[in-house]
């Protein structure tokens, strides 16, 4: 009885250290690409960014901003994302995360605060998410 009881308290803090991801969804053509944003209060927040359903990157705040990921195809390759067969052999998904800050006044100081994400991401030739907001309060 002990044990259920102490995980029902852990259960019911859990909603305390970690909100709902926030997650918005763009369609570019024939792709649907997802970010989410998980965020734990005093910790990083982190960004994970799905295509067509599939987890592509995971990264926390500090290295969202500048991506770039690189693959070369292999000749004899069987099992390769759509997105990844674009007629060349290497392909990058390049983009981020960047910051938007305001300057805002603390009382009798004024401080930059950021206040949103804007997210942008290339997969070779091909867009994939464009300037997608995230807004912070």
């Amino acid at each position: 009885m002990k044990n259920i009881f102490t995980l029902s308290l852990l259960l019911g803090a859990l909603p305390a250290f970690a909100a709902a991801p926030k997650c918005q969804t763009q369609i570019f053509g024939q792709h649907t690409s997802r970010i989410c944003i998980t965020e734990v209060p005093f910790q990083h927040d982190y960004y994970t960014l799905s295509v067509d359903n599939a987890v592509i990157l995971s990264a926390p705040d500090d290295y969202i901003e500048n991506v770039s990921l690189t693959h070369t195809i292999p000749e004899d390759a069987g099992v390769e994302f759509p997105l990844s067969n674009q007629g060349v052999p290497t392909v990058t998904i390049q983009g981020g995360c960047l910051p938007v800050s305001e300057k805002q006044t603390a009382g009798s100081k004024t401080v930059s605060v950021e206040v949103a994400r804007v997210c942008s991401f290339r997969w070779g030739n091909e867009q994939i998410v464009k300037d997608l907001r995230f807004s912070f309060e």
